[in-house]
């Protein structure tokens, strides 16, 4: 008697989602906590940025000796954002968003020490690295706001953008308002008080980093490859040129983009 072949199980109707860890049923609540986090990591990393920048002008005043300088503390914090984001980005879709923000986040805490430390030996190409890698902390404060989006369903992407964004302006109001009493935190040490500021933001940094590392699970970009079929992994996987190309092709998204570029040209001036 020959035994008959075994029947093949039949194929699970939700295999991205055990491949993920995560059946679709958690999916809301999932995505519900991880917004949570992204809101809190936004008004944290939101409130980083403000407690120093504002005063990176008179730092460099004050390390240059000459106001025509005094701009190209901001210029350079921006340069930095630029520049960083790409690796970020790679980074991010290599290992995962809370890899690239947590880079970010690290990189902008060794910023601001690097400005520390250029304020006390009074060093203005020091200040300049300093501001750059500092810029870092912005790209990932940037990127953050699109981890909401990873494991929302299509119609509900923007909304969940829009919610992380409207939490990121809670820590630009508070922001400037703090930078005098973290001046003053430092007076009569031998940090001066105009990189106080600096100091706190590290700490912000690092909170916020902590925060994101220990509480941001799973990861959303991670889950969302997991889940997705394979047409919608590889457009996750699209390009720089193929973002742009997309662009390009749609006036509402050329629109929006000379919207942002424009509004962050007058928030650096602002700076």
């Amino acid at each position: 008697m020959t035994a008959s072949p075994e029947t093949p199980p039949a194929a699970s109707t939700d295999a991205p989602a055990a491949a993920a860890g995560v059946t679709a049923a958690e999916l809301p609540r999932i995505q519900r906590r991880i917004s949570a986090v992204l809101m809190a990591g936004q008004m944290l990393g939101g409130l980083g940025v403000p407690i120093s920048i504002a005063l990176a002008p008179v730092l460099a005043t004050e390390i240059s000796g000459t106001e025509a300088l005094s701009g190209f503390a901001s210029t350079a914090a921006v340069i930095g954002t630029a520049l960083v984001s790409l690796p970020l980005a790679a980074l991010t879709t290599a290992r995962g968003r809370r890899a690239g923000l947590l880079a970010g986040y690290a990189i902008g805490t060794a910023g601001a020490a690097l400005v520390v430390l250029a304020a006390s030996v009074k060093s203005f190409p020091l200040l300049m690295l300093g501001m750059a890698a500092f810029g870092a902390a912005s790209s990932a404060n940037l990127q953050a706001r699109f981890a909401a989006a990873d494991l929302a369903a299509p119609d509900r992407r923007a909304r969940a953008i829009s919610v992380v964004v409207w939490a990121s302006t809670i820590g630009a109001v508070l922001g400037p308002n703090l930078s005098a009493p973290a001046s003053d935190s430092f007076a009569g040490t031998s940090i001066p008080q105009t990189a106080g500021p600096f100091v706190w933001a590290a700490a912000v940094f690092v909170l916020t980093g902590t925060l994101l590392g220990v509480l941001l699970r799973p990861d959303p970009l991670l889950t969302a490859r997991a889940l997705a079929g394979p047409g919608e992994e590889s457009r996750q996987g699209r390009s720089l040129r193929a973002g742009l190309a997309a662009v390009k092709a749609s006036p509402r998204a050329r629109l929006a983009l000379l919207t942002v570029a424009v509004s962050h040209t007058t928030m650096s001036r602002s700076w």
